[in-house]
């Protein structure tokens, strides 16, 4: 019943079929008048409202003109209305208003659009035509080159300051608080180690020394890093400041593998070499043995303390359902890997002692670095992994694909691809096939026929009648057809988003296949 209407109703003109689809007629007198059924209808020509690559001043104007006289249907944003046409927020109240997206920021927040064809209307009955040409032409000779593009960069305009919806790149302070108590428990401990270790010659107290100064540097080092990475996101860094805590933790782990591993193995091996070529066994003083092993036994309890701290942070991740932090886990792993250094260290000084040589607690300063280059190595690993952007578990990726291939405006889903940026930002990149039937029904309620619906798009499209008319309906559907397509792709966003909400920061990528 609805083609043969849309037959009927297109019989004036070339047949151009029927697209359900309908656009609310508003009938402002302008517009009316604009494609008045009968009038000799021109060429349409689809521009855009903003200046495009490489045209002049003259094209921009005689754009701005072809808008002014004939404005396609699309909408314009309110910034746009009041640089371009002179309106002002009061009067762009009285405009119908389109919610759509918001192109800034991830959020719920809608950003409001206005049709071109209602604004040209109002701007026409406060202007005459000539006067909003030399406005315009005003407007072109103040701006600066490049401005129009400037303004579409995320987190700028054309001046370089920030935009209002830059948002922090991590608001989280993960690792912060086993960093600060890491920090201390080596200051504390790593002046008495390196006096205690020269004065009793404990090669096992050397080798703790160079663990904890290692630890000290990086401690520093990743503290500044956590305080970087909370920079707002600007148009230099759009996607945030938070990889700061990889690259920084992957630096600190070079300097811990140096500091505390390779230093102590190899000071340690040259003084092995030199005790078995001398065959020295020389009894260690009781004192001197007490001394190292009461540093060794103070260092012990501050580096579990600095473990406990850092896995009471990581059990607080896992109970929020968050992804591990690199800085929770480096800290208690170096912190664990300090407790049993201390351990290996006691067992040295204490063997020491008893079989009266010197050989044991060298081989035991040598364990100890050997223990801790092997968890700077594992922690490289992991965080050369992280920097180089891997992807998502493939169970955590195939939930999502389920998630959208189940939505009825999706057909199918192909490419997908998704890159964990740090431990609180993911990217989520997909080629949808999208159902442009069931998009067009879900905008119109349109779910049968017969139905309410239905009857009030047949009494519309029986209302055209002749080929202007129908050009006019046609180009005001598909206006509107675009407008409820953005907004079921920001819906498919919020669904990838709800899907992976251990990540604070989620960006989605949906491509039109």
């Amino acid at each position: 019943m609805l083609r043969r209407a849309a037959a009927t109703a297109f019989s004036c003109g070339p047949r151009r079929g029927l697209l359900l689809a309908p656009g609310r007629w508003r009938g402002r007198a302008c517009v009316a008048q604009r494609r008045r059924c009968g009038s000799q209808a021109k060429p349409v020509q689809h521009v855009s409202t903003s200046p495009q690559k490489g045209m002049t001043k003259q094209e921009q104007v005689h754009e701005f003109i072809s808008q002014l006289r004939k404005p396609d249907y699309i909408t314009v944003s309110g910034n746009r209305a009041r640089r371009h046409f002179g309106l002002t927020k009061e009067q762009l109240e009285t405009l119908e208003t389109i919610e759509a997206p918001n192109p800034y920021r991830d959020d719920t927040t809608a950003y409001e659009l206005y049709w071109l064809s209602d604004v040209v209307t109002l701007a026409l009955e406060t202007k005459t035509e000539k006067e909003l040409i030399e406005r315009y032409k005003a407007l072109l000779l103040k701006g600066r080159p490049g401005e129009e593009a400037a303004r579409r960069i995320y987190g700028m305009n054309f001046t370089g300051t920030d935009r209002w919806y830059t948002n922090p790149s991590s608001e989280t302070v993960e690792g912060k608080k086993s960093i600060v108590q890491g920090l201390r428990s080596n200051l504390v401990i790593f002046g008495g180690k390196l006096l205690a270790s020269k004065y009793t010659g404990s090669f096992a107290l050397f080798a703790d020394a160079m663990h904890s100064l290692a630890d000290v540097s990086n401690y520093l080092y990743r503290y500044y890093s956590i305080t970087s990475s909370q920079k707002k996101a600007d148009s230099n860094h759009p996607y945030g400041y938070a990889p700061l805590r990889h690259i920084c933790a992957d630096r600190s782990f070079v300097g811990l593998l140096l500091v505390g591993g390779v230093i102590p193995v190899c000071v340690g091996a040259y003084e092995l070499l030199e005790l078995v070529d001398l065959c020295i066994t020389t009894p260690m003083d009781p004192y001197l043995s007490m001394l190292s092993g009461s540093v060794l036994l103070l260092s012990l309890a501050m580096e579990g303390l600095a473990m406990r701290t850092a896995r009471n942070e990581m059990q607080e991740r896992s109970i929020r359902h968050k992804p591990k932090d690199i800085m929770s886990e480096a800290t208690f792993l170096e912190a664990r890997a300090g407790v049993y250094g201390v351990l290996v260290g006691m067992s040295g000084v204490i063997a020491t002692y008893v079989l009266g040589s010197a050989i044991v607690e060298v081989c035991a300063s040598i364990l100890m670095g050997s223990i801790v280059s092997a968890v700077a190595i594992g922690l490289l690993s992991r965080s050369g992994t992280m920097l180089l952007g891997a992807t998502l578990p493939v169970e955590r990726v195939t939930t999502v694909i389920e998630k959208l291939h189940a939505d009825d405006i999706v057909v199918e889903v192909y490419d997908v691809k998704t890159q964990v940026i740090s431990f609180d930002t993911v990217r989520f990149k997909a080629e949808i096939h999208y159902n442009a039937e069931a998009i067009t029904k879900r905008r119109l309620g349109l779910h049968r026929v017969p139905s309410l619906e239905a009857t009030t798009l047949f009494n519309e499209i029986s209302q055209v009648g002749c080929e202007t008319a129908a050009e006019d309906w046609l180009m005001r559907n598909d206006a509107e057809f675009l407008l409820a397509f953005a907004r079921e792709t920001a819906r498919l966003r919020d669904i990838v988003r709800k899907e992976l909400s251990e990540y604070e920061n989620v960006h989605v990528d949906l491509n039109i296949w």
